[in-house]
């Protein structure tokens, strides 16, 4: 009994130990799924569209979502594999695999440097100053910034280095007038970059659509050389080129709704088309506080965009943009004329990139035409704008611590402006008396360059010349000269010294003034540093100074200190403060028209200004909130009036000293909430979004109007209170 007993036992657990055996066997072959997250080493930032495979199961490739997260499946095997991440621009992480991770992975990835082979691709579609940039925007920076609206150029407004006004996408950097901006698309300049039919008609949003926008690349201070016509600071757009699966897109709102499709084209292409529309009526209702100046405003506008692998190393892309918008506007309340805007425009440009292992060659084109039609009481104009842009860039790498870049361009502009004005630029009521006037302005820019860059060790020097490539009587010739120094301290901080002259031409006024030549030399010591932990610390740090000279000669010294850091994984707060001193300008007394410049253009004179970016993300969604808090622009009163011999009405007459009053100091707060919903089926999303603009409903002082007989200040106001919502759904 006891042997039959004992062999029980044996059988037993035998079958026990066979069962577990085949049960282990079978659930190894059950498919798993690897989760994580991807994100810079450096700045923390979260990487969309990275792509994670594991490297003996192909079929297992997917790529990050907007959160960087992703989700690989996985069967797992006897013998160990490898998780491969790999992003444009990033060394490839890989990690082995010898089974399911117990948790997810955090995966940081660090910036490619060096030349080699596998890197020329990303390396041609790079300035040569890429060294000496302070500050990268990418996709998920862009639309996860609680002020940005999803709006390339209004992310670049809440960087420290931008120095902006009022509430527009019309970009100060560091203390410079808005015109000194250059603006680039694809290599190619685009003027007047902004769309003028904004929520409260005093304001723009840029023309930019976020989805087609891989990076933002921003140099406030001494812009490379390779980009003309860029005075003070540079704000560099590349589209997207990433081939995706086929997806349709659509987004409704309160303040915009459109259409996005995407589609790749034969093996190696992408083409992705857009359209928008912007429409008042239930705007208007959610807020009537905040549109009782706006009496009306609306606008539609549409982009495509091809891009193509061409050979091993080459790209073409080419971009379209179409815009059409109006809208009627009150300067101050109680006003009896409104401004009526109306613009018509299209443009597009082409570029052409090829790298070689030791050299690259990009080429770029672009034209554009607008038409624009204003009025206010006596006022009325017809603008038609036309631009013609084409260029040639060839950078020969010596060998991997030294490389030149040259090039030449070719920058055209034409302006043909008919109306009529008014006697007194100050006076447009409908009775004033107004003369008709047709006129044409042009400017034609010819140069030519050249950079070289040399690293050595924890230096980085580089140093050019961009000169005028055709002098002659009209346009003599000009010059631009660059210097820039960089000391590497570790391999996360870094110091930065950079200065140069600079040659713009741009138009303030065109009513007035013909195309002005600006000479700015300028200096700047930029300091950067970042934690090894995505979630540690950031701080950069500047102090630089500018002397401008046109018509009007401004000196300005300025600083600026940033720091951002995470908390508990789930909150990133920033913070950043500045402050700047423009001298007062000064101009040829004689000159009517110089002193008429100066009372317009503003005077950066900021004695503080303080913004911070608050971001708490949850599996809930996300919360965000901005704010900015600065001292009040300067400006100048009129302090009486003076009798018009000629017509006997009255004159304003202003302060000696031309902007040295300030308006109130200046405080707004936003927020916003949204929630990211992914389906793992099919990938289809799903994004929920709500914007409160100005949520304390503050009264910030843009500037005033006057009575007729100049007796009464009357204040004119920024954006109130404002909330919109919508939905964006997204199928593939």
């Amino acid at each position: 009994m006891a042997l039959h007993t004992s062999l029980r036992v044996r059988l037993l657990l035998h079958s026990l130990a066979v069962l577990c055996l085949t049960t282990t066997a079978a659930l190894a072959q059950m498919p798993a799924t690897i989760r994580g997250t991807v994100a810079d080493q450096t700045t923390g930032d979260l990487l969309l569209g990275a792509t994670v495979r594991v490297a003996g199961q192909p079929a297992s490739a997917t790529a990050t979502d907007l959160d960087g997260a992703f989700a690989v499946p996985y069967t797992p095997t006897a013998q160990p594999d490898t998780l491969v991440v790999s992003y444009v621009g990033y060394r490839p992480f890989r990690v082995v695999l010898r089974g399911v991770p117990a948790a997810p992975i955090a995966v940081r990835l660090v910036p490619a440097s060096g030349l080699t082979l596998a890197q020329v691709e990303v390396t041609a579609k790079r300035p040569i100053a890429e060294d000496f940039i302070v500050r990268e925007l990418d996709y998920l920076t862009i639309v996860t910034n609680p002020a940005a609206a999803a709006d390339p150029l209004l992310a670049v407004r809440t960087l420290p280095a931008a120095t902006t006004l009022d509430e527009s996408a019309s970009i100060s950097l560091r203390g410079s007038d808005p015109t000194q901006t250059g603006i680039y698309l694809n290599n190619v300049p685009v003027y007047d970059a902004v769309k003028f039919a904004q929520l409260t008609g005093i304001g723009t949003f840029g023309i930019f659509s976020v989805d087609l926008v891989k990076s933002v690349l921003v140099f406030p201070s001494n812009p490379p050389l390779e980009f003309g016509n860029a005075g003070a600071g540079l704000i560099s757009l590349t589209t997207d080129e990433q081939r995706r699966d086929k997806f349709v897109q659509a987004s409704l709102g309160l303040a915009n709704s459109g259409v996005l499709v995407g589609r790749p084209v034969g093996e190696r292409g992408m083409f992705k088309a857009y359209v928008n529309a912007q429409n008042g009526q239930l705007l208007r209702a959610v807020n009537p506080a905040s549109f009782r100046q706006l009496t009306r405003f609306g606008l539609v506008d549409g982009g495509a965009h091809f891009a193509t692998k061409i050979g091993e190393y080459g790209t073409f892309k080419a971009f379209g943009y179409g815009l059409s918008e109006r809208y009627a506007y009150r300067p101050s309340a109680g006003s009896p004329e409104a401004y009526r805007y109306r613009n018509l425009r299209g443009f597009y440009t082409l570029s052409y990139e090829q790298a070689w292992p030791h050299a690259d060659l990009a080429l770029s084109h672009g034209l554009g035409n607008r038409r624009a039609e204003d009025a206010l009481g006596n006022y009325r104009t017809t603008r038609r704008f036309a631009d013609y842009y084409a260029a040639a860039h060839y950078r020969r790498y010596w060998f991997d611590a030294l490389s030149t870049r040259v090039g030449v361009s070719y920058d055209e502009r034409r302006l043909h402006l008919a109306g009529q004005f008014p006697v007194r630029r100050d006076d447009m009521s409908a009775t004033a008396p107004t003369y008709a006037a047709a006129f044409g302005q042009g400017r034609t820019l010819w140069e030519a360059y050249q950079y070289t860059k040399f690293t050595r060790g924890p230096w980085v020097v580089g140093a050019g010349l961009r000169l005028n490539a055709l002098p002659r009587p009209a346009q003599p010739g000009y010059g631009s000269a660059q210097l820039n120094m960089r000391r590497n301290l570790n391999i996360r901080s870094f110091l930065n010294l950079s200065g140069g002259q600079y040659t713009s031409f741009t138009s303030p006024d065109p009513v007035y003034y013909g195309f002005l030549r600006t000479r700015i030399r300028q200096v700047a010591l930029d300091y950067s540093a970042g934690s090894a932990s995505p979630d540690g610390a950031i701080l950069t740090a500047a102090i630089y100074a500018k002397q401008e000279r046109s018509v009007l000669r401004t000196n300005l010294l300025g600083a600026e200190v940033f720091g951002q850091r995470t908390f508990f994984k789930r909150l990133r707060a920033d913070l950043a403060a500045a402050t700047m001193h423009a001298a007062p300008t000064h101009y040829d007394a004689a000159d009517p028209d110089a002193r008429v410049l100066a009372l317009a253009q503003r005077r950066y004179d900021v004695r503080f200004q303080l913004k911070s970016t608050l971001k708490l993300v949850g599996k809930w969604g996300e919360l965000g909130a901005f704010a900015q808090y600065r001292a009040g622009a300067p400006f100048t009163p009129v302090l009486g009036t003076t009798p018009d011999p000629a017509t006997g009405s009255l004159l304003p007459q202003y302060a000696g000293e031309v902007n040295a009053d300030y308006l109130p100091n200046y405080f707004r707060a936003d927020l916003t909430a949204s929630k990211f919903i992914r389906r793992q089926t099919n990938g289809n999303t799903l994004v929920l979004y709500a914007v409160c603009s100005n949520i304390l409903n503050i009264r910030n002082v843009s500037g005033y109007s006057y009575t007729p007989d100049y007796t009464q200040a009357l204040p004119n106001y920024f954006q109130r209170r404002l909330l919109y919502f919508g939905v964006v759904k997204t199928w593939q």
